[in-house]
């Protein structure tokens, strides 16, 4: 016991006499803790938002041979054809614009979608803070995901910009899908020109299918017709397609 108090006494003499050394001990182990927290809540949200299961019904077909939004680019009537292959139950075409491409804490995603499709696509989406219909008032309007909104703290009637792209935030969704939480919903046709991408041409198509069973088939199908045309195509699941393009 006596050990123990004089090893104590020995410790409080020396931070009070080292003081600035104590004080950056203690700067750094809390920096060093603050890191692995960020880094390990990280890497929780991708492990939940990558890991496949019987409930997953989503594709995203993508420009084959290409690994960064920009570099991807598709016309935007592949989503006609697609939609007549057996199997598929909606396509949306969606315009993906980020702020920085490589490995980051704080990626900023646009997803352009198409206004009127975007519940009929995703009707698992609930607006939580503002409306859908003020987001269809604004041409500029933003629904962010709930996650991204508390991480940057932002509400509805803030105005942001990022990667070139300023918004109005219109509403706050939640969806039971990691991914739909931490991205920016605008409409197609304003991210298009926003980020100089052009009319009629999209980053990706995320497709959903009737059963989880038919996406290797599905897939097979999408790439198959697209394989000889001038824009080829790469079609995953998506949350593989997240966990590749993660790595």
């Amino acid at each position: 016991m006596n050990a123990a108090i004089n090893l104590l006494k020995l410790a409080w003499i020396q931070l009070i006499r080292h003081r600035v050394r104590s004080l950056l001990t203690i700067a750094g182990v809390a920096s060093g803790m603050f890191l692995f927290t960020a880094v390990e809540t990280l890497q929780r949200s991708l492990g939940k938002a990558t890991e496949a299961s019987a409930a997953d019904t989503t594709l995203v077909v993508y420009r084959q041979n290409r690994f960064c939004p920009s570099a991807s680019r598709l016309p935007e009537h592949y989503a006609d054809e697609i939609r007549r292959i057996d199997g598929v139950r909606e396509v949306i075409p969606v315009q993906i614009v980020v702020n920085n491409c490589g490995a980051s804490l704080d990626v900023i995603t646009f997803r352009g979608v198409p206004d009127e499709l975007l519940k009929k696509f995703a009707p698992e989406i609930q607006i939580v803070q503002g409306s859908e219909a003020e987001w269809g008032k604004r041409d500029d309007g933003a629904l962010l995901g709930e996650v991204f909104a508390q991480r940057r703290g932002l509400k509805p009637g803030d105005r942001f910009d990022a990667a070139g792209v300023t918004v109005t935030v219109s509403g706050i969704l939640r969806s039971p899908f990691p991914q739909d939480n931490n991205v920016a919903y605008v409409k197609l046709p304003f991210l298009q020109q926003a980020s100089r991408g052009g009319l009629g041409v999209v980053t990706q198509f995320n497709v959903r299918v009737n059963d989880a069973a038919r996406l290797k088939p599905v897939a097979t199908a999408i790439d198959d017709l697209f394989r000889s045309g001038q824009e080829p195509t790469d079609t995953r699941p998506e949350k593989a397609f997240f966990a590749e393009t993660a790595s």
